[in-house]
């Protein structure tokens, strides 16, 4: 399976099935098998067999390898550019709107038939089997009320700008999973009727748009009221990160870079605390969404 590694990024994610790119979201979230057997209902054997199927369409041996490989492919949502305008594009064909069964999406749906913009409502992030996928040429926005991990695939999928809508108020783990995971606007599902549509006006022009109260509850975690920047990596952080780009073990990269394997693991334990991560999958995916490193070296 070794030519799938130069398919375009369309073809592949044709090619994985929508278990399969759940399962690599996962994994480039930084949760075990364990956890994602938990999150999409399967015995860890069956997502071991997944991630198998991943390595095999892939030509990778590893989780990192496989993240990586992903990365170059462009399945991943592409870095922010810092310091640098977005690029305004016009509004919206279509609206995607994504709730489990069971979450209320009437505020959502009202709002958006008040303000006469076309909308579809899915209950399942599989969007294989919904026919607007294939024959729409416009753009999109998602709007994900309440999502879970997995739910982030529909943004993927019809590559969208996403407007989370929480149905409760925002704790802070919510708020720094949502822009961690390249959330571009966030509208409480109360403020829904008023705010919604604004701020869909909003990010088709380029803009990020949440609540300044949102910020308000990210004073626990000491992030309210400074700046968003880049974290600082020193040069040997900047060292291993690469390694794991590149898909070494800690091992190779202690013999690459000359140094103790106890030296990888401490300064790997500080380069994760760096970038949120908990593992070397979700250490690269963050450090891609940041703009530390490029597809191109992959």
């Amino acid at each position: 399976m070794a030519e799938l590694t130069e398919t375009c990024p369309d073809t592949l994610t044709d090619t994985l099935t929508a278990r399969e790119l759940a399962v690599l979201s996962l994994i480039a979230s930084g949760h075990s098998a364990q956890q994602i057997a938990t999150l999409l209902r399967l015995t860890p054997a069956t997502v071991e067999n997944h991630k198998r199927r991943i390595y095999q369409k892939f030509g990778v041996s590893s989780q990192s390898q496989a993240v990586s490989r992903a990365i170059a492919l462009g399945l991943f949502d592409a870095p922010r550019k810092h310091g640098t305008r977005a690029a305004a594009w016009s509004d919206p064909e279509l609206v995607v709107v994504h709730a489990r069964p069971g979450a209320p999406v009437g505020e959502v749906t009202e709002a958006l038939l008040g303000s006469g913009l076309p909308f579809v409502v899915t209950r399942e992030p599989d969007l294989s089997e919904d026919h607007w996928v294939r024959w729409h040429r416009g753009r999109f926005i998602a709007v994900l009320v309440d999502p879970l991990p997995t739910d982030w695939q529909v943004s993927v999928r019809i590559h969208a700008p996403v407007v989370v809508v929480p149905t409760s108020w925002p704790q802070p783990a919510m708020v720094m999973d949502a822009m961690r995971r390249g959330a571009n606007a966030l509208v409480w599902l109360d403020d829904v009727p008023e705010h919604l549509c604004a701020a869909l006006t909003m990010l088709t022009r380029g803009y990020f748009v949440m609540n300044v109260a949102y910020l308000d509850v990210l004073d626990d975690m000491g992030t309210a009221g400074n700046p968003i920047h880049l974290p600082e990596l020193s040069p040997r952080e900047r060292e291993i990160l690469d390694s794991i780009v590149m898909g070494h073990t800690v091992r190779q990269t202690a013999r690459l870079l000359g140094i103790a394997v106890k030296t990888v693991e401490n300064t790997q334990a500080r380069l994760f605390r760096k970038l949120a991560a908990r593992n070397r999958p979700e250490a690269m995916t963050n450090a891609y969404r940041l703009g530390l490193i490029e597809a191109a070296r992959n």
